[in-house]
């Protein structure tokens, strides 16, 4: 029966946790490797909808109109099938990362929101994958991701940057290994996936800012963001009859992929930057998040799952971006999967996180009579999955 257990795995997986706008990165998605290890063919889709409420209080008092990154929808595919024996090719594609942040619309007009940003970046990945079985235990992973950043909008008056960028594709690369003892429904994987760089094209449309100056405009700046290498593990196994007990670790080095952009020339801009220099919008931090959950199979038709999932805060408990709402994140999955047919199933889950409590020591630099508080804030996460095996 523990064995059983292998097809039930991971169905809190479709309800992915929270963490957009904090300091670890701009992370939406990651990778799921899961797939490859189902028996034949298989097709899947899944949407999950994520709604954020990520409020900030300046002086004890509401500084907000409403949630600073909006809900959104978003949509995963995946298909895999068996080439040999001991040979799978599968595909995956999902939003992997971006930016929906909006102060101009919801923060206080009287502090000032029309010079804050209002940015618009997403970035999808296209992933093919190979898997090759060195025998029943040991098997190989490796691939090729194609992510695409698409066109984006940046636009903070008080930094001079009113600008709209030209997407742009980059390609990384997969790797890994894995362990399986059948018998117990124990897995272990490790997977490496390098990171991605973008240089955006960009078109900078001319901006005034009283007290910093007037900016003419050019046609020949850009807009640099990437993301970052990223190790995972995942580990599962049987640990009593139709229950399985998983866990994954994330690592991500987020430091060295940071967002910036650049004019195009060489005069200065009083109390910015020199053009022709990148300005660093973010200050995004290494990160490690982690999950450990238990799956149970009720009977032929049923099985559900509970996971907590977190990443620690980088501990300092405050920022210099405008791009960072949050510092750390706890988070709570819940999933159910009902077997329609021996072939085809269908998942539900949700996921509740709370973000750490983060200062934004920028406040005195933008004329706020104190630093911006982001706590209290949460995120709501729904999805639902149907897949198909042949």
């Amino acid at each position: 029966r523990i064995m059983s257990l292998v097809k039930y795995a991971g169905v809190s997986l479709i309800a992915m946790s929270a963490s957009m706008g904090h300091a670890g990165g701009i992370e939406d998605s990651a990778l799921s490797a899961g797939f490859m290890f189902e028996k034949g063919s298989l097709g899947s889709v899944s949407a999950k909808s994520q709604s954020p409420s990520l409020n900030a209080t300046v002086g004890g008092t509401a500084a907000t109109t409403a949630s600073l990154v909006g809900s959104l929808t978003t949509t995963n595919l995946k298909a895999k099938t068996d080439v040999l024996d001991n040979l799978s090719v599968g595909i995956n594609y999902y939003r992997q990362a971006g930016i929906k942040l909006d102060y101009q619309t919801n923060f206080a007009a009287a502090m000032g929101a029309a010079n804050f940003p209002k940015v618009d970046l997403d970035v999808t990945a296209l992933t093919l994958l190979v898997r090759y079985g060195v025998n029943e235990n040991f098997s190989l992973l490796g691939g090729l991701k194609n992510g695409t950043a698409s066109n984006a909008t940046v636009n903070i008056p008080m930094l001079l940057a009113d600008a709209t960028a030209t997407g742009k594709d980059s390609l990384s690369y997969v790797a890994g290994v894995a362990y399986e003892i059948p018998e117990i429904a124990f897995r272990a994987e490790l997977v490496y996936e390098t990171a991605a760089d973008y240089s955006l094209p960009t078109s900078f449309a001319a901006v005034t800012t009283v007290g910093v100056g007037t900016f003419a405009g050019d046609a020949a700046g850009k807009i640099d963001a990437s993301t970052p290498s990223y190790t995972n593990l995942y580990v599962q196994s049987g640990i009593a009859e139709d229950t399985l007990l998983f866990g994954s670790l994330r690592q991500a080095d987020w430091k060295k992929n940071q967002i910036s952009y650049t004019h195009a020339g060489s005069q200065t801009v009083p109390g910015v930057s020199a053009l022709g220099t990148p300005y660093q919008l973010s200050s995004f931090t290494d990160s490690t998040s982690y999950e450990i959950g238990l799956g149970r199979k009720f009977g032929d038709t049923w099985s559900s799952s509970i996971a907590y999932n977190w990443e620690d805060g980088d501990g300092t408990g405050s920022t210099t971006s405008m791009f960072t709402l949050s510092d750390g994140r706890q988070g709570l999955s819940v999933g159910v999967k009902y077997s329609l047919n021996e072939n085809t199933t269908i998942n539900f889950g949700g996921n509740y996180t709370k973000f750490g409590k983060v200062t934004g020591a920028w406040g005195a630099a933008v004329g706020l009579p104190a630093n911006p508080i982001f706590d209290g804030n949460s995120a709501t996460t729904l999805g639902a999955n149907i897949s198909h095996s042949f």
